[in-house]
């Protein structure tokens, strides 16, 4: 059956544009909420009991969803909205008009799949959209959000699949597939001049929180040679506290210790220190198998690096990295995230909240206060009212008898450009002052192979003429 015959309603209002309606929007918002809020117990059971994570965990989970519903919900404005409707009615411009793009379409990751299906959704919603969301598997928390959405919002706007469409129907949605952050590389660089303890406790934290399968979890963790001794005792003390009282994560594992039993048989690696499903490993070779691919175990490998330029040569060996947390002094973090051409990077702290969700999709701005933006479900339609001042010039141009005016258009458009007002100074930064360092080193030799010709020129020169 096509996937046209499996969702008529989704088609049918998406042609009548009901979702436009932001007073609709909002009553979907609240039944949304009210049918979560009801459902908290189950969700919370289902949350523990299908995945590794700790009570902390999942109440952090449920905060941020509920959080990110809020967010959006409290950005619907009827007075904003009814204003920019009306706008071409009373002769005003509306460049910035926007609406959303009809249907979208919702893969999520399976990890924190909670929240991330519900802040995929209610950006989507915020937007004007109507959605299908795939949800396939028979873990607790699956099953119950598909009893659950479904009694939340209309069936004719919302819709769960358990298939992937046709391309034909794909090509008529916004596909939002967030299982392409499983393979997306996180790396971290701590320098000599970061705070160490500081680093290792919370890279430890971030590397085995939420069963080590975060997105955004790093996947490489590289020390300055300097400091690694220090970084290991310091990240086994972390251990210690993190994960030795840890007995759920470390009897319902369902991640066997993999990469533990390769690192011990290979001649390229050291496990520092490990438990039941978790350790610290030392990887001393930089070709080897363990630093390929993505983690997805509760496993800090650590790598050492002599410099800012061999840290950045190891973060970028399989491109640029999806993310980077960066440990140094301001001058130094500014080098590295310069360089390493993260996505995103954080420099001396990891923002807790990251850690849940699909990761930002590459060239989308970071938004500090939910994980999607309406304008990433939205399509642009500016609406123009007003003659622009560069079309008025234009046609002043065109027009076939000169005029002054015309004339004054002409001369400004082919006049000069303005001085920069810069100095013969000023600030220089490091290309500046690389291109500064090789014009010297290459006009010292020039002078000093210039002294050198003379010297012999005159000396042996003379002593033939005599």
């Amino acid at each position: 059956m096509s996937a046209a015959l499996l969702f008529p309603h989704i088609l049918a209002a998406n042609i009548d544009g009901r979702v436009h309606n932001i007073q609709y929007r909002q009553s979907q918002f609240r039944r949304l909420r009210s049918t979560l809020f009801q459902n908290l117990n189950e969700i919370t059971k289902a949350l523990l009991e299908g995945s590794e994570h700790s009570s902390d965990e999942v109440r952090a989970e449920i905060f941020l969803t509920f959080s990110e519903i809020r967010t959006h919900y409290d950005s619907l404005n009827v007075e904003k909205s009814l204003e920019e409707e009306y706008r071409i009615a009373h002769g005003k411009d509306h460049r910035k008009g926007r609406r959303g793009v009809g249907i979208v379409y919702i893969i999520p990751i399976a990890h924190t799949i909670f929240f991330s299906s519900i802040s995929a959704m209610v950006a989507a919603l915020a937007a004007g959209n109507c959605i299908i969301l795939q949800l396939a598997g028979t873990l607790p928390i699956i099953e119950l959000l598909r009893k659950i959405l479904c009694q939340a919002l209309d069936s004719d706007i919302f819709a769960i699949s358990e298939v992937m469409p046709d391309d034909a129907f794909l090509s008529q949605t916004l596909l939002i597939n967030q299982e392409h952050s499983k393979h997306d590389r996180v790396v971290a660089v701590v320098d000599h001049t970061a705070d160490v303890v500081q680093a290792a406790n919370k890279l430890m934290s971030v590397r085995f929180a939420f069963g080590g399968t975060s997105p955004y979890a790093p996947d490489l963790v590289m020390v300055h040679e300097a400091i690694l001794t220090r970084f290991l005792e310091a990240a086994v003390q972390m251990s210690g506290k993190s994960c030795a009282v840890d007995i759920k994560a470390a009897t319902n594992s369902c991640v066997s210790p993999r990469l533990l039993s390769k690192a011990e048989r290979s001649p390229d690696a050291q496990v520092i220190v490990s438990g039941t499903g978790w350790g610290i490993v030392k990887v001393e070779c930089r070709e080897s198998e363990l630093l390929q691919g993505k983690l997805n175990e509760r496993v800090l490998l650590v790598h050492s690096f002599t410099s800012l330029d061999d840290a950045i040569e190891a973060s970028r060996r399989d491109g640029s990295p999806a993310a980077s947390y960066i440990f140094a002094s301001p001058q130094s973090a500014k080098y590295l995230a310069h360089f390493t051409d993260a996505h995103l990077s954080w420099v001396n702290h990891i923002p807790t909240e990251m850690l849940m969700g699909p990761m930002v999709k590459g060239n989308t701005s970071l938004n500090p206060k939910t994980r999607y933006s309406t304008a990433e479900f939205e399509v642009l339609r500016s609406q123009v009212v007003k003659e622009t001042q560069l079309s008025l010039k234009i046609n002043h141009l065109l027009s076939k008898k000169p005029t002054r005016e015309s004339s004054k258009i002409w001369e400004d458009a082919i006049a000069p450009l303005k001085p920069t007002g810069q100095g013969n100074g000023g600030n220089v930064g490091h290309f500046e002052q690389g291109i500064i360092t090789g014009g010297v080193v290459t006009l010292t030799l020039v002078v000093g192979m210039t002294g050198i010709v003379g010297y012999f020129m005159l000396n042996f020169g003379l002593g033939s003429m005599a």
